[in-house]
C-alpha cells in the first residue's frame, strides 16, 4: 500500500514538473502601449565621422570634433551609440569604422560569436524588429533574446520581435526601424547636411505614437540573437499563428 501510494505522488510530481515546463511560456501576457521611441542603435549606416548616417552623430554622444578626430575620453561614457577600442596608447578611445566609412553602431550583444569591431555582432536597426529593454520589461522577467508578437492597434499591422539592446527609463516603448517598419508606423525624416556640407543625408528624427499590444514570452529565447526571417517564424509559433 505505501509502494503504492509512493508511485502515485512521484508520478503526480512528474505530471506537475511536465505541465510546468510546458506553460513556461504564457501566451496570455501583453502590455499596452502608445507612447514610442525610435531606436537606430547597431544599424550599419548609424554613425559617421562626417555625420553622414541616418541618425544624428548628437543622438549616439558624438560630438563633431570627436567624429571627426574619432577620439573619445574614457570617462564620461562618450561615444555611448558605437563600439570602441583603446587607443595605442590607451589614453582614449577610437570609435570602430566599417570598410564603407561608417563608425560600427553597437547596442547590446546580438551575436555573441562576432568580434566587438565587427558590426554583426550587434542588432542591426534597419533589419532587426527589436523592441529595447527597460527596467519594467526586466520586471516581468523579460531577457535578451526574448521574444515578442506586436499589433498595432491603430492599423491592424502585426509582426514579431526580439528584446534587444536596452534603455534606462519606462518613459517610452523603445523600437527599431526594422519594427516600425513592419508595423507600418510612420517615422519622420528630415534632410540635414553632413559637417562639411558636400553631403545633404536623410535622418530619421521621430517616430508617430500608435497604440501597440505587445504580447511577450518569458524565457522564449537563448540569449543569443536571431535572423529577420527566424523571428517572424518563432514569433508566430508562439502566437499558435
Amino acid at each position: 500500500m505505501r509502494t503504492t501510494l509512493l508511485l502515485n505522488c512521484l508520478l503526480l510530481l512528474s505530471c506537475c514538473k511536465l505541465f510546468s515546463q510546458a506553460t513556461a511560456i504564457d501566451s496570455g501576457k501583453y502590455l499596452l502601449t502608445n507612447k514610442l521611441a525610435l531606436d537606430l542603435d547597431g544599424a550599419k549606416h548609424a554613425y559617421h565621422p562626417n555625420n553622414e548616417g541616418i541618425d544624428n552623430n548628437l543622438n549616439g554622444g558624438i560630438s563633431q570634433a570627436e567624429a571627426t578626430q574619432n577620439h573619445f575620453s574614457k570617462t564620461g561614457n562618450r561615444g555611448y551609440g558605437i563600439a570602441k577600442k583603446l587607443s595605442a596608447d590607451k589614453t582614449f578611445y577610437e570609435g570602430y569604422i566599417t570598410p564603407d566609412g561608417y563608425f560600427v553602431s553597437q547596442t547590446t550583444v546580438y551575436n555573441k560569436t562576432k568580434a566587438e569591431g565587427d558590426p554583426d555582432r550587434y542588432a542591426d536597426a534597419e533589419t532587426v524588429p527589436y523592441i529595447a529593454i527597460s527596467p519594467g520589461w526586466k520586471h516581468k522577467g523579460i531577457k535578451l533574446g526574448d521574444m515578442a508578437y506586436v499589433v498595432n492597434v491603430d492599423n491592424g499591422k502585426e509582426f514579431a520581435a526580439i528584446f534587444a539592446d536596452a534603455r534606462n527609463n519606462d518613459n517610452e516603448t523603445e523600437i527599431s526601424l526594422a519594427l516600425a517598419n513592419g508595423l507600418e508606423i510612420p517615422v519622420t525624416t528630415k534632410m540635414a547636411k553632413s559637417y562639411n556640407g558636400d553631403k545633404t543625408v536623410k535622418k530619421y528624427i521621430g517616430i508617430k505614437n500608435n497604440h501597440l499590444k505587445i504580447f511577450y514570452f518569458v524565457q522564449s529565447g537563448d540569449g543569443q540573437g536571431k535572423t529577420p526571417q527566424e523571428i517572424q517564424s518563432l514569433g508566430k509559433k508562439l502566437m499558435n499563428k
